[in-house]
């Protein structure tokens, strides 16, 4: 299997809203990495953003 950036829902939704000017294919093409544009890269740099922002509410909720 190669590499791909898996996300929820939600986050989905957030690349959505903020790539309005790509398809949905684009962004699941960026992600399974199907594609290195600069766009291509810029979607999967949010994506881990997305996920490393929710690993820090993770921690932090956990934390208290």
């Amino acid at each position: 299997m190669g590499s791909s950036i898996n996300l929820g829902t939600k986050h989905h939704q957030v690349l959505r809203k903020e790539f309005q000017e790509v398809s949905r294919q684009t962004i699941y093409s960026a992600l399974r990495y199907f594609n290195n544009s600069e766009t291509a890269q810029k979607i999967r740099n949010r994506a881990i953003e997305l996920l490393e922002e929710e690993i820090k509410e993770y921690k932090n909720f956990n934390n208290k």
